[in-house]
């Protein structure tokens, strides 16, 4: 996921919309949870989503 929003940031989109079937990302995206073992990642995807 988060090559893709780097992907199209780089592209100039600066709304996407994003799928997943995977539920504890959608739930840490969401609820900014910090239990999962690459933080990292997690924040990272937080400052891409965050870009304006």
């Amino acid at each position: 996921m988060l090559e893709g929003l780097k992907l199209a940031c780089e592209r100039g989109f600066r709304q996407v919309e994003v799928e997943t079937d995977n539920a504890l990302l959608l739930e840490i995206l969401h609820f900014g949870l910090s239990c999962v073992n690459n933080i990292a990642k997690v924040r990272l995807l937080h400052t891409w989503i965050a870009k304006d």
